[in-house]
């Protein structure tokens, strides 16, 4: 049986992968910025309320989920909050100190001693975990203070937001352009998300359909050890991904906080 609890959860699951929190899920839905907040999800008698019919079609609109597959994905349990617990306390450390042996396990999970446990204003996925802009080179795309929230067992599709972190170089933030070879298009730099660019122009790079292309996970992180920082020949501006490098990996930005 569907719960209203599950349909809340699935609403910002979806979300989440978007980048959206339930109030920026609101406001790009043409609603009030309160409509999907936690606290008004309960009624007087502390039962949780179902969403109103109208802001829930406006919010799938806004996800480009049809409501069909919204309750197909109900209906199999996608987004049930019995499954897909969320937190918002989790492990962090600035884009600065995300370089070095020792910060990920086999399986490009946090790992330790050098992270930070911190709270964000929102809920993200059990597994996620944050990194903090403290560079304004990446700006207007990324503040410098704002955080990237990341999880690790999700594969990036094309057009999204990713962070490509490596044992022995600088890690990189930016589009999966979801070509062959995997590559990545950086913020900052004298790429084409770079400080220099208009909103309109990164607006016109970054306008890819959600969920296009292979949601087949990515096989870094496991063995070889070929360079890891390359250009494509073709587009200087692109940073290459080596297939089966070791302490690559690969991984989606599910959301940005400030």
């Amino acid at each position: 049986m569907i719960r209203p609890e599950d349909v809340w959860q699935a609403l910002d699951s979806l979300a989440l992968e978007r980048g959206l929190t339930p109030s920026g899920l609101a406001r790009a839905a043409g609603l009030d910025a309160t409509t999907f907040n936690p606290s008004r999800r309960v009624g007087a008698n502390g039962a949780v309320r179902w969403p109103a019919m109208n802001s829930l079609l406006r919010a799938l609109a806004v996800l480009r989920v049809s409501l069909s597959t919204f309750g197909q994905q109900l209906e199999r349990g996608e987004g049930s909050a019995d499954q897909r617990p969320t937190v918002h306390r989790m492990r962090s450390l600035p884009l600065s100190r995300l370089k070095g042996a020792g910060l990920f396990n086999e399986a490009g999970h946090p790992a330790g001693l050098e992270w930070e446990d911190v709270t964000l204003p929102g809920a993200a996925p059990l597994g996620a975990y944050a990194v903090r802009i403290d560079t304004d080179r990446m700006e207007p795309i990324l503040r410098e203070g704002s955080s990237l929230v990341v999880m690790p067992d999700l594969p990036p599709r094309w057009s999204d937001r990713v962070l490509m972190v490596r044992s022995d170089a600088e890690p990189v933030v930016g589009i999966w352009d979801g070509q062959f070879p995997p590559g990545i298009m950086p913020f900052g730099g004298n790429g084409p998300f770079s400080p220099s660019s208009t909103v309109e122009e990164v607006a016109s790079r970054w306008s890819g359909e959600e969920g296009v292309g292979d949601d087949a996970p990515l096989s870094f992180g496991s063995e070889g050890g070929s360079e890891v920082w390359a250009e494509d020949a073709q587009n200087p501006n692109r940073v290459l991904v080596p297939d089966h490098a070791e302490g690559v990996w690969v991984q989606r930005i599910i959301m940005v906080t400030v």
